[in-house]
């Protein structure tokens, strides 16, 4: 049961989230342990990392100079790990005081990392460096996806069971706006150019065995003005959102509906659905060398056998 991935351009390595080896949030038998290393290049696996004693690792970011990888783990209580890219070993770790964390968003200097708490009413804020926590932010709700701005200035981040969307200062590490939408989002990411958060809705009251999911909308904020844009329609439980690297092209991974919406963000509307294999969840956009063909590529984690 993979989750998120990141991508290192400069090897062409992909990293994957294996979370559960069954089920998924808190309805599973057995966590995984493992990150899964894959080639852009020849586009298979080459080996897996062995987080051990962490376990159930979700999201996942690379610094800066792509040297080390930080993860949310569910294990230790919830924590978040350092993981040297070099060594392929666990480096660092600290306790995020959270149940459940989910999504994390890295500064893009790398120095602080925040983790999003899908059960607990507050975002952490973790000081990379020395692996220590040095703040909360109030969320009341507990919180879903969460994304850093470009310019390192904002964390936007989404309520887990209330329809808001939180702006986070990052110097003070507060609150500066609350943003109310239609229904709780779920998966946020910012385009490059860091003029708009976009972000999901999932569509389904509570987590349980079988939910009953209706239809998953993509949505648009304005970075700068703070004002949003229409919902668009994608598939069933879109579980992620990624951006392309020139910031005109969204897509949605729809996990119950095994497709990838591709919407273009200049016309605000779904240019392709394009079918997929069972359960795509993580998904990020890859620049790829001059010297390959297509000129970018897509990868999805997915939930498939």
């Amino acid at each position: 049961m993979p989750h998120e991935a990141a991508v290192d351009p400069r090897r062409q390595l992909a990293y994957v989230c294996i979370t559960y080896e069954d089920g998924f949030y808190n309805h599973y038998e057995n966590a995984s342990h493992f990150l899964e290393v894959l080639s852009l290049d020849e586009f298979r696996h080459l080996r897996s990392i062995d987080l051990s004693p962490h376990w159930g690792p979700h999201g996942i970011a690379l610094s800066p100079d792509l040297g080390t990888a930080l993860i949310t783990c569910e294990s230790g209580g919830g924590e978040l790990i350092a993981v040297d890219l070099g060594t392929e070993t666990v480096v660092g770790s600290v306790s995020v005081g959270a149940h459940g964390p989910h999504w994390m968003a890295l500064t893009p200097d790398g120095v602080k990392a925040y983790t999003a708490n899908k059960e607990d009413p507050f975002v952490t804020v973790v000081d990379v460096a020395s692996m220590t926590v040095t703040g909360r932010i109030d969320t009341p709700y507990g919180t879903e996806g969460i994304a850093a701005s470009p310019d390192g200035s904002r964390v936007f981040v989404a309520s887990q069971q209330s329809p808001h969307l939180y702006v986070v200062d990052v110097v003070s590490d507060r609150v500066e706006a609350t943003i109310d939408v239609a229904e709780g989002p779920g998966a946020v990411t910012v385009t490059p150019d860091g003029r708009q958060v976009l972000f999901t809705t999932f569509n389904f009251p509570v987590w349980e065995d079988d939910p009953e999911l209706g239809q998953g909308f993509f949505q648009t904020l304005d970075a700068k003005s703070l004002e949003l844009g229409p919902r668009i329609a994608v598939g069933r439980f879109p579980l992620n959102v990624a951006a392309s690297a020139d910031s005109t092209t969204a897509y949605v991974s729809n996990y119950k509906d095994n497709t990838v919406s591709i919407i273009d963000l200049h016309a605000l509307e779904v240019s392709t659905t394009m079918p997929v294999r069972e359960g795509p969840h993580g998904i990020v956009h890859v620049e790829t060398p001059v010297a390959h063909s297509p000129s970018a590529r897509i990868v999805a984690s997915d939930a498939s056998n």
